[in-house]
Parts: C-alpha cells; sequence; structure tokens
C-alpha cells in the first residue's frame, strides 16, 4: 500500500480527483478553499487479472491492492502563498505527490487564485516546495554544522545537508541535482519534498482537444522521471457514483478508456516503481504490491512478517500461466510453476506461494 498526498492551488480539481479514484462524496464547491481539512480515502486497485484468476480458482474473497490517498487544502496563490506547516507536516509523511493542474475555464468556478496555464502552475508548486525544503534543510545546516565541530563522524552528514541546502537554495529542486547513496541517507529523515516521486495531473475540459499538447508543456517545467497525464476529473468524478457497468458505458461512450483511476494506479505505479503480485487459491484471491527490485523474501514479507523471517523457498509462475492452466494446482501438475530462492528478484504479474519454516 502506497501513500499518496493530492495537492494543488484553489480550484484546480483536487477534491474531484480524489473522489474519482476513491468514490467517496467529500464535499466541493466553486469557490476557492471549499477543502479546509484534508480528506483520507484509500482507492482498490483495478486489475482484470485478479478477477480472472479468482475466476478460475473460484475464490470465496477477492482482495485488491490499495492506495492510501490524502487530498490536502490547496495551497495559497499569490504572494505569500504555500502550504501551512501542519500540511506540509503531512505531506512529507506520503511516498508519492499528485499535483494537480489546472487547465479547464468553467464561469461558475473562479480561476483568480489557479489560471488555467497548468505549466505555470507547475512551476508555482514546484518553486513553494522547494522553498519549504530549502527553509528545512536551512535549519538543519546550521545544527549539523555546529555537531559535526564537536564530532568529526558527524562531518560527512554536515556536509550533504549543506550541498543540498546551497541547491535548493538556487530554487532547484532535489530532484534535479545528483546525490550519492549517503548523500540519501543522510537526507532521510527531512522527508523532502522534492525527492518524492510525483505524478502531474493535468485537469482538462470534458471536450478538450490539445490534452497532449497540455501535457508536453508540463513535461518541459518538471523534473525528468515525474508523470504527466490528462483527465477530466469531473467527469471522473461523476462517473465514479455509477455502478460498474453504468461507468464503463459512460466512459466508453465519452472515449475516456479505462478511466481515472487505472490511469492514476499506472503513473503512480510507474513513478515510485512498484509492481503487483499476486496469491491465489479457493479461499482468497489476493493482490500486493512492492517495489521493482524487491526479492522474494520481502514479497513474503507484505504477506506475512513470519514468511519473510521464516523464507525457504518461493513457488513461482506469471498470473497468466495460472488463468490459462485453470487455476494454480493444475499449472503447478502441468510443471509451470518453478522453486526460486532468497536471491529472487519478483516480477510484475508473479504468482508466489512462499514455503517456510519458523
Amino acid at each position: 500500500m502506497a501513500r499518496v498526498g493530492i495537492f494543488g492551488l484553489p480550484n484546480v480539481g483536487k477534491t474531484a480527483l480524489f473522489n474519482a479514484l476513491t468514490g467517496l462524496q467529500a464535499p466541493t464547491a466553486a469557490h476557492p478553499y471549499s477543502t479546509t481539512e484534508p480528506n483520507v480515502g484509500v482507492a482498490k486497485v483495478p486489475d482484470e487479472r485478479l478477477d480472472r484468476a479468482a475466476a478460475v480458482e473460484q475464490s470465496a474473497k477477492i482482495v485488491r491492492a490499495t492506495l492510501d490517498l490524502l487530498d490536502l487544502p490547496a495551497m495559497a496563490g499569490g504572494s505569500g502563498g504555500g502550504f501551512g506547516g501542519q500540511f506540509l507536516g503531512r505531506l512529507r509523511e506520503m511516498e508519492a505527490l499528485v499535483g494537480v493542474l489546472r487547465a479547464f475555464h468553467d464561469e461558475g468556478v473562479t480561476d483568480a487564485d489557479s489560471g488555467t496555464d497548468p505549466a505555470t502552475q507547475a512551476e508555482n508548486l514546484l518553486l513553494e516546495l522547494t522553498l519549504a525544503d530549502a527553509d528545512v534543510f536551512g535549519r538543519r545546516t546550521e545544527r549539523s554544522v555546529k555537531e559535526a565541530g564537536s564530532d568529526p563522524a558527524k562531518k560527512a552528514f554536515a556536509a550533504a545537508v549543506q550541498r543540498a541546502s546551497d541547491h535548493l537554495a538556487e530554487g532547484t529542486p532535489l530532484r534535479l541535482g545528483s546525490w550519492s547513496i549517503e548523500d540519501l541517507a543522510a537526507f532521510r529523515d527531512m522527508a523532502p519534498l522534492t525527492l518524492k516521486p510525483t505524478v502531474w495531473v493535468v485537469n482538462v475540459a470534458e471536450d478538450e482537444a490539445n490534452a497532449t499538447g497540455l501535457c508536453a508543456a508540463v513535461e518541459t517545467v518538471v523534473p525528468g522521471g515525474d508523470v504527466v497525464v490528462a483527465l477530466s476529473a469531473a467527469i471522473e468524478e461523476e462517473a465514479a457514483r455509477l455502478d460498474p457497468a453504468d461507468r464503463a458505458e459512460l466512459l466508453e461512450g465519452l472515449g475516456l478508456g479505462e478511466g481515472a483511476l487505472a490511469t492514476m494506479v499506472r503513473a503512480i505505479y510507474s513513478a515510485v516503481g512498484l509492481l503487483s503480485f499476486f496469491t491465489v487459491g479457493p479461499k482468497e484471491a489476493h493482490a500486493w504490491t512492492v517495489r521493482r527490485g524487491a526479492t522474494a523474501p520481502e514479497a513474503a514479507g507484505k504477506i506475512h512478517s513470519d514468511l519473510e523471517r521464516g523464507f525457504i523457498r518461493a513457488e513461482v509462475t506469471p498470473i497468466e500461466a495460472v488463468i490459462e492452466a485453470g487455476g494454480w494446482a493444475q499449472a503447478k501438475a502441468a510443471g509451470k510453476v518453478r522453486l526460486e530462492g532468497k536471491d529472487y528478484v519478483v516480477a510484475e504479474g508473479d504468482v508466489i506461494e512462499v514455503r517456510f519454516s519458523v
């Protein structure tokens, strides 16, 4: 489960996006700052592979992977803007960020505090996050230099923080710098906002014909590696309130494809570096999330800590092999399941059964 913080300027559609992803109905309004306290919700990750595997296994229960979402009150626009300290603290707790950018005109929803140029908004938001990090690193630099004066072992830490502070003071996000593993370890307890993987959502009108061009403009001002997507939060919020059949019909009729949730899950997984693996059986078909590069014992630990501590081996096969064979037992009988040890790196779509001893 990844924790994702949604932020943006007033009236850009943050809460509409939150509602579209969670199916909740957090209040929205046409006036600025209608969100005064954070909204918290869970988005269930859609995965048709899990549904098909559950069907062949006749699983009694389906458990989907989830994203924890935090919708923060709007960042104030104009000079003297920014987040309150308490909201910045909440944002630092997140593993990834979603910046919502307004690219639509609506006479009923003022754009005085945001404008409708998504690239300009992205620049402003990045600057606010950079200034917030600069403040944290500036204060930490003063303290760490003093500590290094009396403890030579802390000199490397102080030097790393000083370099980051100087970088941020130039108005440059940390993601645009080059940092060693040791540097990143030194930064960890400060949870810098400008090091967090970020997805930028260009919130367009339903009939926007230049969504690709708007995304391209945003890509020129955000750090490389950030993911930029376009969607219409208002339409997606409306669709999320419908039952699955009507929702699919609406999305298809409007040419919106798979919808905001699937689009955002793919973008967040790409930005953070996540993948899905599965456990399947008659009792339960379960999707799990792990970071790319994780080993089999790490994946086992996602299921239960005892499985990681007592890990012996893992039985592994792609989920498509389970579906094609008609179930896990059938795939195993057909020789499609292999044994892997502690060094095995989990692949997207693996079905894993752990052998362990505690």
